[in-house]
């Protein structure tokens, strides 16, 4: 009865050190649950600023689908296009507002640019 004892101790540590790894390092364990719940909160910021860009674009496409006018705003912006006798101010970035200049185009100008 005796030798049987004093194994008993030593098994219930061993049996209690592999519960304890399977349940910190084990597949469903407390440190794969943490790099989990990090992965998923990353993507959750990720879709927010994916849904924002969506949401912006959807806004373009309805006003371009309402007229000319969201069309036309679109050119002006994103291709530099300007109306008979209107003239183009750009204003120069990385200058003091207090002493910003601006480059001026006229039509004739932009013509010749191509």
């Amino acid at each position: 009865m005796r030798p049987m004892k004093r194994w008993i101790g030593p098994l219930a540590l061993v049996l209690c050190v592999m519960t304890q790894s399977v349940l910190w390092f084990g597949r469903g364990g407390v440190v794969a649950v943490m790099h989990r719940e990090r992965h998923i909160h990353a993507l959750s910021r990720a879709n927010a600023a994916l849904l924002k860009t969506d949401e912006r674009l959807t806004a373009v496409v309805r006003s371009l689908r309402r007229g000319r006018g969201a069309i036309e705003a679109q050119a002006r912006s994103g291709l530099g296009m300007i109306k008979k006798g209107e003239t183009f101010y750009e204003i120069v970035p990385g200058s003091p507002p207090s002493t910003q200049t601006a480059r001026v185009f006229r039509n004739q100008q932009l013509a010749a640019r191509g």
